[in-house]
């Protein structure tokens, strides 16, 4: 399907709540996104968008979600925020359109002067993401082509000495940082101030050098590491996409003095109840104490059952860190979609990465039906883009038809097929443009996307 670099960008402001920039960069990260795609994968370089463009833009906002800007997650090409020229009147015309709405930025940290750190504390409301990826200039010049690497640090003391909140990210490379590396900048975050420390597991397609692979193996070995990392540090370290098979409650870490912290909340308690309400999953625990206004938490700790008030605002963040599983309002959704169609055979395609979690949500999804279903799971492997590739998102039809072509006999004689919505746009296209109706055609069950 034909559409367009502004049309990108308009849905990208109505439906995520995101404010693209610039295409620009001034690094050359060697994980980066947008290297290594197939040519068949169409995507648009903006360049410096005018300041006019940019207003225009910012009038499809909504003033009740954070506006996010320099975050990659549509095929515009995302740069660096802070590279704009403009970036300064930028800013201000956004707090002065939306004074009471957060703005997340993620940066790769090369601007935070004295000054410019300044102007973020002065305006208010503001967070970041710092790509920081190693504390050593010498390593993050090898990883991101850095040449002013050592400025870098002293911009995060200046975002520290502030107050301003952050986040600090790594992509794990340690066949070229070495694991030592990984720890070394987990510390100097938490020594300034760090809210939270996420370690990606890097993707990489086919097409990429074969020196920057990895398997499963790391994910695995990531997982063990951080374990050490949240015994020795107080900022909560995690991986993504995380490894979790189970949907129990669990709390990942707890960000130093917030409404969580000041109550005792620790690495490990379960969350059994929020305000009186059963919560389900990990995600639909954050939410509920995020939404809430001092809400009463009852939550495992030790093996004993225990309850404290939180006061915090509605809307703001309780401080607990979760690793991201499955939204109990989705598992909710299938299942009323399962029993709308009577649906006593059932098939989920997924991606390798979600195929545990999914299992799980399907054994709370049967507990919920008042009949019995014979579900199964298939994983669907990122062929199209190979390597490390591993996630829904990235998944194409392609994809999907391999599985649909080997895996006859489980596909066969199935009353209701669900397939992730995250491979395809609004239109219901995939990265080459291919429409999901092309496996609604070669099936002969009814398809839903979610």
């Amino acid at each position: 399907m034909d559409y367009s670099a502004k049309q990108l960008v308009l849905l990208s402001a109505q439906e995520r709540n995101i404010l693209p920039l610039t295409s620009c960069c001034n690094l050359d990260c060697i994980f980066c996104s947008h290297k290594y795609n197939p040519p068949e994968i169409e995507t648009f370089k903006l360049g410096h968008r005018s300041l006019e463009e940019i207003k225009e833009t910012a009038g499809f906002l909504d003033n009740k979600s954070r506006i996010v800007i320099g975050e990659s997650i549509t095929r515009i090409i995302e740069g660096e925020p802070f590279s704009h020229p403009d970036f300064r009147e930028i800013l201000i015309y956004l707090r002065n359109q939306f004074p009471q709405t957060k703005i997340q930025i993620t940066t790769n940290g090369s601007y935070l002067s004295r000054k410019q750190v300044g102007l973020l504390a002065e305006l208010g409301l503001i967070e970041l993401n710092v790509s920081l990826n190693s504390a050593q200039p010498e390593i993050r010049k090898r990883l991101m082509a850095d040449s002013a690497a050592e400025q870098v640090r002293q911009g995060i003391h200046n975002l520290a000495e502030s107050g301003i909140p952050y986040h600090g990210s790594i992509v794990a490379l340690p066949q070229i940082s070495g694991w030592d590396d990984i720890e070394e900048t987990v510390s100097f975050l938490n020594q300034n101030q760090a809210q939270t420390v996420r370690i990606f597991l890097p993707g990489f397609t086919k097409l990429a050098p074969d020196r920057l692979q990895s398997g499963l193996d790391l994910w695995s070995e990531l997982h063990d590491y951080i374990k050490q990392l949240n015994r020795t540090y107080r900022v909560p370290v995690t991986v993504e996409p995380p490894v979790v098979g189970e949907l129990t409650p669990a709390v990942a870490g707890v960000i130093v003095n917030s409404p969580a912290d000041r109550v005792g909340l620790q690495s490990g308690d379960e969350i059994l109840e929020v305000d009186n309400n059963k919560v389900h999953t990990r995600v639909e625990a954050f939410y509920q104490l995020l939404q809430a206004k001092d809400p009463v938490v009852k939550y495992r700790h030790a093996g004993r059952s225990k309850k404290q008030k939180l006061n915090k605002l509605a809307d703001e963040a309780s401080g607990i860190v979760v690793d991201y599983d499955i939204a109990w309002q989705r598992l909710m959704e299938i299942k009323d979609i399962i029993a709308a169609n009577s649906a006593e055979k059932v098939l989920f395609l997924t991606s390798v990465l979600a195929e545990d979690i999914l299992r799980s949500g399907i054994e709370r999804i049967e507990s919920e039906l008042d009949f019995m279903i014979e579900a199964e799971v298939l994983p669907v492997v990122n062929n199209f883009f190979g390597g490390s590739i591993r996630a829904a998102g990235l998944l194409v039809v392609d994809d999907f038809l391999e599985v649909i072509e080997t895996k006859q006999e489980q596909v066969a004689e199935r009353d209701l097929i669900f397939l992730p919505s995250e491979p395809f746009n609004q239109w219901g296209y995939d990265l080459v443009g291919r429409s999901f109706e092309e496996l609604e055609e070669s099936l002969d069950s009814k398809v839903i996307l979610d």
